[in-house]
């Protein structure tokens, strides 16, 4: 890899920042965080201390307009995500943007117009970390014959502490997103391909809770979602999606893949069990070689390399961009409007 020297700047370190993008950038040759922009002055300065980070500064767009930068890393939420975006991209930057893409599917829209208005950049959003993600795809192409139907289960605790809010609970921060269904439709969409039709509903049984000031506050991101509907291909899909399981033992994720020649369930962290017609569900031996190794920051910085040597679009892939993101963003705003008119919407319509 060449070691061509990158400068970057982040804006909004918060907690997968700290975890995985600054940490990985640090391991890259050539790739040098330069400046660190969160919402404090304080909260900057814990940032570069903990990460040998030069500069601080509280002002996101004197940091986007610095003329010694190459790249910046957006962290903030998603209200954000395409006001920063379309800056990076309009001052001749190359933007990583963190998950999840934006607010609803006119922003996604907006950012990729922009994108498209500058190849010789690189866009990416953070993808979906999980294991064995190229593996089962190859499994289905390859192993499972004509794809029939999807299951797909995410349940977790996570909304259910009420004395709580966190930002993810706030449409004025998330935006359409709910908990972790825009990840699983970015998944979806890379697996088993995009939905043709769906069906949503939408509850969220704790309707208030208190904030961190002691007030009262109206939850308005749901907290529990189903969703039915046809893939493209033709397969039936169902999906149920909850953040208030009080019992452990119902909290964990999974993906049911069925089809003519075979069937798959994986439970997006090390498990995959695969039944041939006939068997029931085995236990899969997955290499090591074939196991994802998170390399999102390299992946990047590499993407970026080549398009500074001028290759192409095609020839620098990243996933997602911005056009699988609007993908993605499709879905999540069809689940909204099908909820609030009690019909069914295609995704691709919209």
């Amino acid at each position: 890899m060449s070691t061509d020297s990158l400068r970057i700047g982040f804006i909004g370190a918060g907690g997968i920042c700290r975890s995985r993008h600054l940490p990985g950038l640090a391991a890259v040759d050539g790739a040098e965080v330069v400046v660190v922009c969160n919402r404090s002055t304080e909260s900057s300065e814990r940032v570069a201390a903990d990460f040998g980070i030069p500069e601080i500064d509280t002002d996101w767009q004197r940091v986007i307009a610095r003329d010694d930068l190459d790249i910046i890393f957006i962290g903030t939420w998603p209200y954000m995500h395409r006001e920063l975006s379309i800056a990076t991209l309009e001052a001749g930057k190359h933007c990583f943007c963190q998950a999840r893409m934006c607010m609803n599917v006119a922003e996604a829209k907006q950012m990729l117009a922009v994108a498209r208005a500058h190849p010789e950049l690189v866009n990416m959003i953070c993808p979906v970390p999980f294991q064995l993600e190229q593996y089962i795809r190859d499994l289905v192409r390859s192993d499972l014959g004509q794809i029939t139907s999807v299951e797909l289960s995410v349940v977790s605790g996570a909304n259910l502490d009420r004395a709580s809010v966190h930002w993810r609970e706030r449409t004025d921060y998330s935006g359409y997103q709910i908990m972790s269904m825009g990840i699983y439709a970015e998944m979806l969409n890379g697996l088993v391909g995009p939905y043709e039709s769906l069906t949503a509903h939408l509850s969220t049984p704790i309707a208030e809770k208190t904030n961190e000031t002691g007030h009262s506050v109206t939850i308005d991101v749901p907290q529990v979602v189903a969703i039915s509907g046809t893939l493209a291909s033709g397969a039936l899909i169902i999906e149920h999606h909850s953040g208030v399981a009080v019992d452990s033992s119902g909290r964990a994720s999974s993906i049911t893949v069925r089809g003519t020649k075979g069937t798959f369930r994986y439970d997006f962290q090390t498990t995959l069990e695969l039944a041939r017609p006939g068997e029931s569900l085995q236990n899969v031996d997955v290499p090591e070689e074939k196991r994802t190794v998170w390399s999102v920051e390299s992946d990047f910085i590499a993407a970026v390399r080549a398009a500074r040597a001028g290759a192409p679009t095609e020839a620098r892939p990243v996933r997602p961009d911005f056009e699988e993101g609007l993908l993605y963003m499709r879905k999540v705003e069809a689940v909204h409007l099908s909820a609030t008119t009690g019909q069914a919407v295609a995704p691709h319509t919209l």
